[in-house]
């Protein structure tokens, strides 16, 4: 395959499929090393802060009940008390115990969604241009004139580099996202200790929202490739060697490739903002 094959074959189909596991997949299953030690780290440092707050916020929500009640409640009301708050603290001590199992069911809960989206889709991260029609495409150019043909070589390769440039940020995305997540799960002991307060508890609920959205984010990624590639394929199939000039077909090409590919990119940086909108978390 000729340099300019290579070229018109990755920017016909983006090759990221590199990413797709850290879309995909819960945070144990991308790399469980490092998972081991996010989840040692919270359990020996972070966890002892979140269980001193949430045991002062207990007492506190043991004074505003003393306070709501008045000290006017007798017989039945004397057992009440103390058995809310045992109640309570049972419910929420259990929570906290175990907020790894909490967040690990979150994770795979939204990585089953974006699994089950590439399984459907047969998503490849390309729209599906055969070695045929890339090597009729190579031929054509070649074909043409001299000058025509070498600055149809440098504006094919400067929008190749344009594709690559993109496929690197959005692989720095990607993985960011899988830091970002290890971060909340580390310190995810303090906001959750707020779940005891009901004057604090919106803290936890949006912590809970935030790390929901940010695990969803994986499948609204897997939504902006297979858009991408929805809109990339029915443009690249249309091309017919025998019917349509290459350099027109190259000229709409580059253009739209180029648009789809920033649009792409932006899609993809944005797409933690637009989960968190969704979610109602920001």
């Amino acid at each position: 395959m000729s340099f300019i094959e290579v070229m018109l074959s990755d920017l016909c189909n983006l090759s990221l499929g590199g990413i797709s596991d850290s879309l995909t997949k819960t945070l144990a299953e991308y790399n469980s090393g490092a998972n081991a030690t996010i989840v040692d780290l919270m359990k020996n440092s972070v966890f002892a802060i979140g269980a001193s707050l949430l045991t002062l916020f207990m007492l506190l929500e043991l004074v505003a009940m003393v306070n709501r009640t008045s000290g006017g409640e007798g017989g039945l009301g004397s057992i009440k008390l103390p058995a809310h708050i045992l109640i309570k603290f049972g419910v929420f001590s259990i929570l906290f115990c175990n907020i790894p199992a909490l967040l690990s069911g979150i994770e795979s809960t939204a990585a089953s969604i974006g699994a089950k989206m590439l399984a459907h889709a047969n998503f490849g991260f390309g729209v599906g241009i055969s070695e045929t029609q890339v090597a009729s495409m190579a031929t054509a150019i070649d074909g043409l004139g001299f000058f025509n043909k070498i600055f149809t070589y440098i504006v094919v390769f400067v929008c190749w580099l344009f594709v690559h440039i993109v496929a690197g940020i959005v692989t720095i995305t990607t993985a960011f996202r899988m830091f970002e997540l290890w971060i909340m799960l580390l310190l995810s002991p303090v906001p959750l200790a707020t779940l005891a307060s009901q004057d604090f508890r919106q803290t936890a609920i949006n912590f809970l929202k935030s790390f929901t959205a940010v695990c969803l984010q994986g499948s609204a990624i897997v939504a902006c490739f297979l858009i991408y590639q929805a809109l990339m394929a029915s443009f690249v199939q249309a091309y017919d060697p025998t019917t349509m000039e290459i350099s027109k077909f190259i000229n709409s090409f580059l253009l739209q490739n180029i648009i789809y590919t920033a649009v792409l990119a932006v899609s993809v940086f944005s797409s933690g903002k637009i989960v968190k909108q969704i979610m109602g978390a920001v």
